[in-house]
C-alpha cells in the first residue's frame, strides 16, 4: 500500500471520529428526529472507517468486505443523513 492511501485512510477516520462526536453530542443536547438521523448516518461512516483501519497493517485481514459491500454501507449511511437533511 502507497503512504497517500493509508494517509487518506487515518485522515477519513480522524475526520469521521470528529464529525460523530459532535452529532452525537448535538443529538444528546437537541434529542429530536433529525439529529439521530444525521448521528446514525456519520455513526456508520466513523464504524466502517474503524473496520477499515486493519487492513492498512495487514492484507490478509479484510473481513471478507467487497468493494460492493463497502458501497453499500457507504450508501446507507449517506441514506440516513438524506433522511436527516430532510426530516421538518
Amino acid at each position: 500500500m502507497d503512504l497517500f492511501f493509508i494517509l487518506a485512510r487515518v485522515i477519513f477516520v480522524i475526520v469521521t471520529t470528529f464529525v460523530f462526536a459532535v452529532s452525537l453530542l448535538t443529538y444528546k443536547r437537541l434529542r429530536n428526529k433529525k439529529t439521530l438521523l444525521l448521528t446514525v448516518g456519520f455513526g456508520l461512516f466513523f464504524v466502517h472507517g474503524l473496520i477499515s483501519i486493519p487492513e492498512i497493517y495487514n492484507q490478509a485481514y479484510n473481513l471478507g468486505f467487497t468493494d460492493s459491500l463497502h458501497l453499500l454501507i457507504d450508501a446507507v449511511a449517506i441514506l440516513f443523513i438524506l433522511l436527516g437533511v430532510l426530516q421538518d
